[in-house]
């Protein structure tokens, strides 16, 4: 099920942020990423949308999706716990509605990203180097429109 997040949910949506940039990039030590939780807090705060998923009846976060200024995707996370069960999915389709576009910009070695986007409809826009990851950063549109028409 899918809720609007609510300020006691921040420390759960940071370990869930944490644990899945650290798997999903496995060339970036963890120090890295616990140097941006600041940018993750910003960025949640002043978030256009911000979903929770859940699975249980108490409504713990098992997933999240921040949607910023902008048509901007942040993030969207699931816990292992859950993951490959449609909550991903479901968080994608609760964040379209009402977008006619989104924007998601990804580091170029997050593969399972990179592959979940497109299944849903975002295509590659353009590379960019990242100024501190040492790799690329890809930038990823989806269009309502060019979904419709595939």
């Amino acid at each position: 099920m899918i809720r609007r997040a609510v300020a006691g949910d921040l420390e759960r949506l940071e370990q869930l942020w944490l644990y899945t940039v650290v798997t999903s990039h496995p060339s970036l030590p963890r120090t890295y990423w616990r140097g941006r939780l600041d940018e993750f807090r910003r960025s949640y705060l002043g978030a256009e949308n911000c979903l929770v998923f859940y699975e249980s009846r108490r409504g713990t976060a098992d997933g999240f999706v921040v949607v910023g200024r902008g048509q901007v995707l942040e993030f969207l996370c699931i816990t292992p716990a859950v993951a490959g069960r449609g909550g991903g999915s479901e968080l994608m389709r609760a964040a379209k509605v009402g977008r006619a576009q989104l924007e998601a910009t990804l580091l170029q070695e997050n593969l399972g990203g990179r592959y979940f986007l497109q299944q849903h409809g975002f295509v590659e826009a353009e590379r960019k180097p990242s100024a501190t990851a040492a790799q690329a950063e890809i930038v990823m549109r989806y269009s309502a429109g060019r979904e419709a028409a595939a």
